[in-house]
C-alpha cells in the first residue's frame, strides 16, 4: 500500500513537472566592432556588459540562457544560433530575445516600409557602408528576417507562453554625433542606391501588433525611436544601454512571466527613480496585448 502510494506521489511530480513552463533566453551582446571582418571602422560600444549584467539575473529567475558575444556574434552564427533555438522551443515557454549590438537603417527594396527603410541588427562582419561586388548588405540581420524568427517563435510557444523581445540598439543618428563612442547606431544609412537616409517623423511610441488565437503573444521594449539616437550611459565606472541597465532592474524588482504589464510598470518606475535616462530618448513598446 505505501509502495502504491509513492508510486503515485512520484507520477504526480513527474507530471506537475512536465507542466512547470520553461524559461529560456537568447541574448546577442557586442562590444568590439573587428575592422578586419568588415574593413570599415564601426565605433566600439558596450553590448556586451548589457548581456554580462542581464545574464545571471535571468538565470536567477529559472532561464536558460544562450548568449552570442562579440566574435560569436557574426550573421551566420546569429541565424544558425536562433534557428536552433527555435527549434527547441516548446509549448508554453516564456522566451526571451535580447539584441544588444549596433543598429542601422537599410534601404527598402520590397517596399514594406512607409518611409522606405528597414530597420536592421548589425553582426559583427557586416560592413557599415554598400561596396560593389565585395558586400551588398547580406549580413546586415534586416527587420523582415528576424520577424520570420519572431512568427516562429510564436507558433512554437502557442497561446499559453509568451515572448519578450528587447532592442538595445538604434536605427538613427545625428551626423554631430556619428563618431561619439557612447552612440549605438549611425546616421549612414546602408543604401544600394545612394539614397540619404532622412529619419521618420512619426513621433508614435507604442504599436499594437496583430495577435492570434494560435499564437504566443509578444512584446517589444526598444530603446528609442527611429529619430532618435540610443545613448550609452555610464554607472559605476562601466558603460550600458540605458534600456539594459533599467531592465536589469525592473527584471530583479518584478517577473518575467505571460503578464508583461508588471515588468512594464516597474521599468518605467525605475527609468523615472534612477535618473540616469538620456535626454532625448524615448522608450518603444509593441505588443500584441491591448
Amino acid at each position: 500500500m505505501r509502495l502504491k502510494l509513492f508510486l503515485m506521489i512520484v507520477a504526480m511530480l513527474l507530471s506537475a513537472a512536465g507542466l512547470a513552463q520553461r524559461k529560456r533566453a537568447f541574448m546577442v551582446g557586442i562590444s568590439h566592432y573587428d575592422t578586419a571582418l568588415t574593413g570599415y571602422q564601426w565605433n566600439n560600444i558596450n553590448g556586451v556588459e548589457d548581456i554580462n549584467l542581464l545574464s545571471p539575473i535571468l538565470k536567477k529567475q529559472g532561464f536558460i540562457v544562450t548568449t552570442l558575444l562579440d566574435e560569436q556574434a557574426t550573421f551566420e552564427n546569429i541565424n544558425h544560433q536562433i534557428s536552433e533555438f527555435t527549434s527547441k522551443t516548446k509549448k508554453g515557454d516564456i522566451v526571451y530575445l535580447h539584441f544588444s549590438t549596433h543598429g542601422q537603417p537599410v534601404e527598402d527594396l520590397n517596399g514594406d516600409e512607409e518611409d522606405g527603410w528597414d530597420e536592421s541588427i548589425v553582426p559583427i562582419d557586416a560592413y557599415k557602408i554598400y561596396k560593389k561586388g565585395k558586400y551588398k548588405g547580406d549580413k546586415h540581420l534586416i527587420d523582415d528576417k528576424l520577424n520570420i524568427y519572431i512568427n516562429k517563435l510564436r507558433d512554437k510557444i502557442g497561446p499559453k507562453g509568451f515572448l519578450y523581445v528587447i532592442i538595445d540598439a538604434c536605427h538613427a543618428g545625428t551626423s554631430s554625433r556619428a563618431n561619439d563612442e557612447n552612440i549605438r547606431g549611425t546616421h549612414v544609412g546602408f543604401t544600394y542606391n545612394n539614397k540619404v537616409f532622412r529619419p521618420s517623423t512619426n513621433k508614435k511610441s507604442h504599436y499594437r501588433i496583430d495577435a492570434s488565437a494560435k499564437q504566443a503573444n509578444v512584446i517589444f521594449i526598444e530603446a528609442c525611436r527611429p529619430d532618435q539616437v540610443n545613448m550609452e550611459i555610464k554607472v559605476e565606472g562601466k558603460r550600458y544601454g540605458a534600456l539594459s541597465y533599467h531592465l536589469a532592474i525592473a527584471i530583479q524588482k518584478s517577473s518575467i512571466n505571460t503578464d508583461p504589464q508588471l515588468l512594464l510598470t516597474t521599468l518605467k518606475r525605475e527609468i523615472l527613480l534612477q535618473n540616469k535616462w538620456p535626454n532625448n530618448q524615448s522608450l518603444v513598446i509593441e505588443s500584441s496585448i491591448p
